[in-house]
């Protein structure tokens, strides 16, 4: 499994994408980084919930092979 984190701001922008922990797999951690910054570039995620009170919201997921069937 891979770890993505993320950074996502107010307006539901996002930044700072980085693999936080590697699969071991280069071709797997590109393909997580990818699908991120995918979802990132549709602004998919939607701005931050009015009660929300930070600017922004650190994210980390965890893609797993192992659960995909």
């Amino acid at each position: 499994s891979a770890e993505v984190v993320f950074i996502v701001r107010r307006d539901g922008s996002v930044v700072d994408i980085r693999l936080r922990r590697s699969s071991g797999v280069y071709w797997f951690d590109v393909e997580a980084l990818g699908a991120v910054e995918s979802a990132a570039r549709q602004r998919a995620f939607g701005p931050l919930p009015d009660g929300f009170s930070d600017d922004a919201l650190t994210v980390i997921f965890s893609f797993d092979p192992r659960i995909i069937r």
